[in-house]
């Protein structure tokens, strides 16, 4: 796991899911309070002052809308659906809608993007009306694009939690190039984090999450 700054305060994250998704969460950052909760989410939510409320919708769809339409704790939330549920998912409050099967790294990332105040989604499944056009783009937030298109193919891997040493292996280029890659988006991105560097990379519209 990669170790935070003693200055970053951890997010408190609870979860109502399967407990190999908390459980990957968990091996793949240590940036989060993680609380998982079978049921009461709003009691739960509130014992653990949570930040952020992530939701599995897939499990019982029914019970899972209702509790998030009745969440009197007003805090970001997240929804893992099927595509014919995220309609059902926003309109329960959920500020972002993601397929179940997301992976740990994308997870982290949506996460931190939600805490923030931006919406995110799977291309596509936003609707009109939602906070965000399709792909988690903050309305109103002007596109600026400075990135060259090997750093876009950086970027969208780095947004998949890869590492130097797997970007390289992906691209066919050295480890210190995909460095040289990296260190060049958080530049433009004005970023000291690669997690940052994507955060503020969707909201610009560069990627989807």
């Amino acid at each position: 796991m990669r170790g935070l700054p003693p200055q970053i305060m951890p997010l408190r994250v609870v979860v109502q899911a399967d407990h190999s998704l908390v459980e990957s969460l968990a091996e793949q950052t240590d940036r989060f309070i993680l609380s998982p909760v079978e049921s009461n989410l709003e009691i739960a939510a509130r014992v653990a002052q949570a930040d952020v409320i992530v939701v599995d919708v897939t499990r019982d769809p029914q019970r899972a809308l209702a509790e998030m339409k009745n969440l009197q704790l007003k805090r970001p939330l997240l929804a893992l659906a099927a595509r014919e549920q995220a309609a059902d998912a926003l309109a329960a409050g959920a500020q972002a809608v993601l397929p179940r099967e997301i992976s740990a790294a994308r997870l982290e990332v949506a996460i931190a993007a939600v805490q923030k105040g931006f919406t995110v989604s799977e291309p596509g499944w936003l609707q009109a009306g939602a906070q965000a056009g399709a792909g988690g783009v903050e309305s109103g937030h002007p596109v600026d694009d400075n990135l060259t298109p090997r750093e876009h193919e950086v970027l969208v891997l780095l947004a998949e939690g890869l590492s130097n040493k797997q970007i390289a292996a992906k691209l066919t280029i050295s480890e210190h190039t995909a460095k040289f890659h990296v260190n060049s988006i958080l530049q433009k991105m004005d970023a000291q984090k690669r997690v940052e560097a994507v955060v503020r990379a969707a909201r610009r519209g560069l990627i989807n999450l």
